[in-house]
């Protein structure tokens, strides 16, 4: 009778072999697609890939610039409508990230959802923050580009109301737009740099916005029943950023392109 009864046993054993397995098979398929995915460096790219690659990352999106040595697609971030940008040097990836090509409302949200992702920055600058990150420096910045100030009733427009423009464009009948980056570096690209064995100049547009060194100058309009007056602060200009230097002024930059 006891054999009979071992027997059985044996036959529930087998039963549950393929189930465990399964299970088993399971957690393995998905730990080798989280492996995968902690192996990627930005989005489902890796440092060194060929546009070509980046391309078949980035299938179905749209594609709305391309040059041989920069891909852009249009993107949206929180419903913010920005570009997602990826750099190549002789056809290989070396820096990639978020930008917007416009001041826009809420572009300062871009800083806060980099925080809530990467945790504390490792370093924090006068204009933005930088997380170190085994084969990437990640930097992230939003500022002020754009600056709309309307006559409230009750207020007399005089001479002083243009240095108040200037600080504080928080209080009531101010409107701002913002631009912000978000941008993922090739550590070994960013220590060629901060080094100087890669002289700015051989860094392209994208690359300026994306390290942070090239920003928009910001723009001040008064609206009064008379009609406005905008402040001008210049071109795109260059400073510091993840770069942390500085450099020479630029003219007007095409963002959107």
């Amino acid at each position: 009778m006891k054999r009979y009864y071992d027997l059985g046993r044996f036959k529930n054993v087998l039963l549950l072999i393929p189930i465990m397995l399964s299970l088993g098979c399971a957690n393995l398929g998905q730990m080798l697609s989280e492996s995968k995915k902690l192996d990627y460096n930005f989005r489902e790219t890796r440092w060194g890939y060929n546009k070509q690659r980046v391309l078949l990352a980035e299938q179905g999106k749209s594609l709305h610039f391309r040059t041989e040595n920069v891909l852009i697609f249009n993107h949206r971030l929180n419903g913010i409508p920005i570009k997602l940008v990826y750099t190549f040097k002789n056809n290989r990836l070396r820096a990639a990230g978020y930008i917007t090509d416009k001041p826009v409302k809420g572009a300062d949200t871009i800083v806060k959802q980099s925080v809530e992702e990467l945790g504390e920055p490792d370093k924090i600058l006068n204009d933005g923050m930088i997380w170190l990150d085994g084969e990437t420096l990640v930097y992230s910045n939003a500022y002020i580009s754009r600056v709309n100030v309307h006559e409230i009733a009750g207020k007399e427009a005089s001479g002083g109301v243009l240095a108040d423009i200037l600080e504080d464009k928080n209080q009531p009948g101010h409107l701002n737009r913002w631009d912000g980056v978000w941008a993922y570096i090739d550590l070994d690209f960013y220590n060629e740099i901060h080094e100087g064995e890669l002289p700015l100049y051989d860094l392209s547009t994208y690359e300026k916005l994306l390290f942070g060194v090239l920003k928009r100058r910001a723009i001040y309009t008064y609206y009064t029943r008379e009609g406005g007056v905008s402040i001008e602060g210049g071109g795109a200009r260059e400073g510091g950023g993840a770069r942390e230097g500085g450099g020479a002024q630029e003219g007007n930059v095409p963002f959107d392109r």
